[in-house]
Order: structure tokens, then sequence, then C-alpha cells
């Protein structure tokens, strides 16, 4: 009987294929880095993935996969990517191996769920951000979505976890310069989201107020971003 790694083995390019498709339904890939250029990176960042989850299974030990993770963030980071980018490929792994019969009960699923684990940061301001990003959120979306028509909380709170994803990253890294990057690049992609007449500046002041007296790195680096007032790039 094939062993469960020789079983992920042999669907390796279904699941690398299926697991990135989510990833190219959202405009931001192609906006940031061109749609072939996004695919074919993808693509093969689909296949390491999967490669590195057959070795871990090989040699029955998960850290090989979460080290990897890890390793994989800090490149992806410094190349205009986040920590949440990253654990929606894996969560694609996820819900792919899942459709071939891998489920959660079963290694290959265990194993990258361990890897979406191995992303969180465990100290500093970046991990302190991090614990603190679902409450923060909670109370910043509902102020938020009155401005807007109804239908869109779910598109807020995404908006809001991927841009404290950039800051915890750039916190963690101690790159300030990174989330600068992001800050000027996203503006001018922001009308993209469909999210008017909320401007992008607004959505960044709102998360910066919902940080409250704590935070103080995460305050410092949010204080290089332009007042919510500057309007010219809604």
């Amino acid at each position: 009987m094939p062993t469960v790694s020789r079983e992920v083995e042999a669907r390796a390019a279904s699941l690398a294929s299926a697991s990135v498709q989510p990833m190219y339904a959202d405009p931001f890939w192609d906006a940031r880095y061109g749609p072939q250029r996004a695919r074919r990176f993808g693509d093969e960042d689909a296949v390491h993935h999967v490669r590195y989850l057959v070795q871990a299974l090989d040699a029955a030990h998960p850290a090989l996969l979460e080290t990897y993770a890890r390793w994989l963030r800090t490149l992806l980071v410094t190349r205009g990517m986040c920590s949440l980018h990253l654990d929606q490929n894996f969560d694609g792994l996820a819900h792919a191996l899942q459709a071939e019969g891998f489920g959660p009960d079963t290694l290959p699923f265990t194993y990258v769920q361990a890897a979406r684990g191995a992303l969180r940061y465990t100290e500093g301001p970046a991990h302190l951000l991090e614990a603190h990003t679902p409450a923060l959120i909670a109370a910043v979306i509902p102020a938020l979505e009155r401005t807007l028509p109804p239908g869109n909380p779910l598109r807020l709170e995404q908006e809001a976890r991927l841009h404290l994803s950039y800051l915890s990253d750039a916190l963690a890294l101690d790159r300030a310069d990174l989330w600068d990057a992001h800050i000027q690049w996203y503006s001018s992609f922001w009308p993209r989201r469909g999210l008017s007449p909320l401007t992008f500046p607004h959505l960044l002041e709102a998360l910066r107020a919902g940080l409250g007296t704590g935070h103080p790195e995460a305050r410092t680096v949010f204080a290089r971003i332009p007042d919510a007032g500057e309007e010219t790039h809604s």
C-alpha cells in the first residue's frame, strides 16, 4: 500500500493547481506583478509547497514544513507580499487536500495546518498586534460599514486583516520601509477594491485610531502615513 506521502506526491500537480486558483480571483496579483509573472511565480510556489509537504511526510516531521513556511515568509515579505498571503496559499492547499480525500483527520492536512500556525509571530510587537487584530477589527469595521452600501462587512474585514498583516511583518522585521512601499503602491490600487466612498486614508486612520494608546511600535510605523484628510488616493 502506498504511503501517504506517495499518495500526495502522485496528486502533486492537481493539488498545486487547485490550491492557487482562489488567489488568481483577486485582482491584487495581476495589478501588483502582472498577469504572466503572477501566475508563473504563483504556480511555482504552489508546487514547492506540495514538495515540501511530501518531504515533511517522508520524514514524519512537520517541523520541516513549518521551517519552510517561516523561511518563505521572510523572502516573500521583501517582495511586496505579507504573511496573510502565504497563509491563504496554505489554506488553499488544505482545501485542495480535502477535495482529494485528505481531510482534517489526515497527516497531510494536519501538517499544512501546522505550517499555517508557524506563521504566527510568538513575541514582540508583531505578536501583540496579531493577538489584538480580532478585537481591533471587531471595533473598527461596524463604523466603517455605515459609510458603504449594505453587504460589505466581509470585504472590509479582509482589507483590515490584509493591512494589519503588512504592519505586523514590518514590525517583526523592523522594516518600516516595507510598510511605506506597501502603502504607496496600494494607494493607487485602492479604487479597484470598489469600496467607494470609503477612502484608503480613512480605512488606515480607523485602524490607527483602533490601536488606542497601546502598540507604540505599531503607532510609530502608522505615523508615517498621510492623514485621513488627504483624499488624493481615494
